[in-house]
């Protein structure tokens, strides 16, 4: 298979993921957002992931919230250059040992860079029903707001990169070779 339809098809599988997956993720704790970005920065590079990243967010940023979400994208673009650059050892096959750090790292590197756009956006307040509820269970408690958000940010976090990289596992397995690996 040509490199350039390669890229293409694994390209548009990631925008399509991300927008989907985020789509049926909304009645529940997750994003699911970063999947595509994930899986194109894994099976490509971590550029590609970027560029997936990026198209998932200007449409999240023009059709779901408003432009102020664009600067999220600094999260997806942390999941690319990690997705990309960790999960594969240098013969470029994919190790438990990578793909357990990338994990740890998206969940600590994610949760921080949320956790601080997410302050400085609106004082620590989502847009997010599912995180608002936990927000405002964990200040009724008497925490600080920025101590509540980051919290919350944290548990959402962990299910939700746990269950992106299942996803991005099980589709990666399922993936025929040809889009797998390069020619």
């Amino acid at each position: 298979m040509n490199n350039k339809w390669r890229y293409l098809i694994i390209m548009l599988l990631g925008i399509v993921m991300n927008l989907g997956l985020s789509e049926l993720a909304e009645p529940y704790p997750l994003w699911l957002d970063v999947s595509g970005t994930a899986l194109a920065a894994i099976v490509l590079e971590p550029a590609a992931g970027l560029i997936v990243g990026l198209v998932n967010n200007f449409f999240i940023a023009l059709f779901k919230y408003d432009q102020t979400s664009l600067i999220f994208y600094c999260v997806s673009a942390a999941v690319a250059i990690i997705a990309g650059n960790v999960v594969k050892n240098k013969e470029g096959k994919i190790t438990l040992k990578g793909t357990l750090l990338a994990i740890f790292l998206v969940i600590v590197i994610s949760t921080f860079l949320s956790s601080l756009l997410t302050i400085w956006q609106s004082g620590g307040v989502s847009n997010a029903e599912f995180e608002i509820v936990k927000f405002e269970k964990f200040v009724a408690k008497g925490m600080h707001p920025y101590m509540a958000c980051f919290l919350t940010t944290l548990i959402v976090k962990i299910y939700d990169t746990l269950a992106t990289a299942f996803i991005v596992g099980i589709i990666y397995i399922i993936l025929p070779k040809k889009l797998k690996y390069q020619n």
